[in-house]
Order: structure tokens, then C-alpha cells, then sequence
């Protein structure tokens, strides 16, 4: 889908794909907010994008491209939880990344990423989406649909021990 932004660049909408891994890595490291960044994290990223986007069908994500750069992204995967009355089929989506490049913000892109991801999602047939959102993005989910639910906990930094 081709958008033309405020500042008059021609943007391209798309699929991501293994060719996008460099950008993603780019765009991701820029809203990690001060987590440590390491040789070892940056390698497994990028050999987890270039083996499996467009080709596991459980990581889809979007790109915003503009020129040789890419503007935002948007980027999630698909997992069989437990159904219930609700989510009959069990297949609930995770998006674990969407940002937009600083000199691209404000445009819409990352809310396109958004909308043709959640578009995608749903015809995959995942009946729940979830995220974790940072300050800066709840009014970009909100106006997406996306409410508050309950509360979220987790256990963070988990290493491979038991």
C-alpha cells in the first residue's frame, strides 16, 4: 500500500521480509530504552529475522519503506494458547515490536504497520492480540482498538536453569 507522508516522500507499506532483518535491528535497538545491547543479542535478532520472516508463518510483521530505509514497522507472532468461550480456536497473536524511525514520526506509519498487521492477525485467525505498551504508545493503541486488560505480570530475564 502505497501513502504519501506529510513531508511529501512516497511510502511503501509491505511485508516484511529476511531482506528487512539490518533495518529491524535498527529501528528495535532505537526504542530499547536503555537495556544493554549486546554483540550476542544483535546476532541471535538478526538470524531469527533472516531465517524465519517470510517463511515460519507463526512471525509476520510490516514495514514502512521509504527509498532504501525503513520509516516504522510493526512486528508480531502467532501461538496456540488454551481456547475458551471467548477464543474458541486458541490462537492468540503477541506484537512485540512496532516503532517508527525519529525522523519518520508523526506521519501515520507506524499505525499502518499496525493496521495491516492486526489485519493479517485476524485472517490467520487469532481471536485475542496482545502487547506491552511503553508510554509513548498507548495513545497509538488505544486508537487502534487496543484497551487495557486486567494485569499483565511476567518473570522477567529467565535464563535457561532451573
Amino acid at each position: 500500500m502505497a501513502l504519501e507522508t506529510k513531508a511529501g516522500t512516497a511510502t511503501e507499506v509491505r511485508a516484511a521480509s529476511a531482506r528487512d532483518a539490518e533495518e529491524l535491528l535498527r529501528l528495535r535497538v532505537a526504542v530499547l530504552a536503555g537495556e544493554p545491547v549486546t554483540a550476542e543479542w544483535r546476532a541471535t535478532f538478526l538470524a531469527d529475522m533472516k531465517s524465519q520472516l517470510g517463511r515460519n508463518l507463526d512471525l509476520v510483521g510490516y514495514v514502512a519503506e521509504t527509498g532504501d530505509t525503513l520509516a516504522a514497522c510493526a512486528v508480531g507472532t502467532v501461538y496456540r494458547g488454551i481456547g475458551g468461550p471467548g477464543y474458541p480456536q486458541g490462537l492468540w497473536a503477541r506484537i512485540h515490536l512496532v516503532v517508527a524511525d525519529p525522523r519518520f514520526r508523526r506521519r501515520g506509519l507506524a499505525s499502518e504497520c499496525m493496521n495491516a498487521l492486526v489485519a493479517d492477525l485476524r485472517a490467520r485467525g487469532c481471536t485475542s492480540i496482545e502487547l506491552r505498551s511503553s508510554d509513548e504508545g498507548v495513545h497509538l493503541y488505544r486508537s487502534l482498538g487496543f484497551v487495557e486488560h486486567g494485569t499483565y505480570m511476567a518473570l522477567p530475564h529467565l535464563t535457561g536453569t532451573r
